[in-house]
């Protein structure tokens, strides 16, 4: 491979050695790709103005490594550096948990502009006024439809008939399941009809409408819920991010009273 030239932004890092980093970016261009910086670490690091910060927009120029899935990075400049989410404590969690969930359900060198797209312009919604929770249940369902990971909601997940009046959420099954279903997963949870609405609702509209939309805190808090279920059960594991989202959420309720 040449050497290649892209926006991307960066997802994860893990210390190499004394003075390098594996980086894990998200990229306009390649999907997602894991590089080795040198020198950025130690006395004589090289780089600085929070290009290497978690979630940092930056323009990356890397090249292939021989007998390597890393590639080696160059060059890594900021673009941007959202500084109103790392203002606020409970932005940047829910700014860190998006580039968690977006490295754990996408694989390497699979572009896909679009989820970049979607990363990209959820941060820079969250670097606005708008509510980190309902920003952040966008960006879940949006990436979820753009991977084809969303949830089946018009028909039943289990029988493929119209899901109708009464359907429950099925974790196991991926979906709602119609009442003649509900023997095929007892543990299927009750759901508004507002909260299938939402979800609807959001996967077909364009992005720089979503912020204007509504949420009723009732939805909202099911919607949390349910997502937060289904995706623990489609990646297998707790996300590390959660459980400092949770413990941001108890604060935050804390202080409201």
């Amino acid at each position: 491979m040449a050497i290649q030239k892209t926006e991307a932004i960066l997802l994860s890092r893990q210390d190499l050695r004394e003075t390098s980093l594996i980086l894990t970016f998200y990229t306009k261009d390649f999907g997602k790709i894991k590089g080795i910086v040198r020198g950025v670490r130690g006395p004589h690091a090289q780089y600085g103005g929070g290009s290497l910060e978690i979630f940092a927009l930056d323009e990356l120029v890397f090249y292939e490594r021989k007998k390597s899935d890393l590639y080696t990075i160059s060059q890594c400049d900021l673009v941007e550096f959202f500084s109103p989410i790392r203002e606020s404590l409970e932005r940047l969690a829910y700014a860190a948990y998006m580039a968690e969930l977006l490295d754990s359900v996408t694989s390497l060198s699979d572009p896909h502009r679009d989820v970049f797209d979607i990363l990209l312009n959820s941060l820079r919604l969250l670097a606005g006024e708008a509510s980190p929770k309902r920003v952040t249940r966008i960006f879940e369902i949006k990436l979820l439809s753009l991977l084809g990971l969303m949830p089946t909601l018009d028909l039943c997940a289990n029988c493929s008939d119209k899901a109708g009046d009464g359907a429950r959420f099925s974790f196991r099954n991926g979906g709602l399941i119609c009442k003649k279903c509900l023997g095929s997963d007892k543990d299927a949870a009750e759901v508004l009809q507002g909260t299938v609405k939402f979800i609807e609702h959001i996967q077909g509209l364009p992005f720089d409408k979503v912020d204007r939309i509504k949420v009723s805190s009732q939805v909202g808090e099911e919607l949390e819920k349910i997502l937060r279920k289904f995706l623990d059960y489609h990646i297998e594991r707790r996300l590390k991010t959660v459980k400092f989202l949770d413990t941001i959420d108890k604060g935050v309720k804390e202080t409201a009273r």
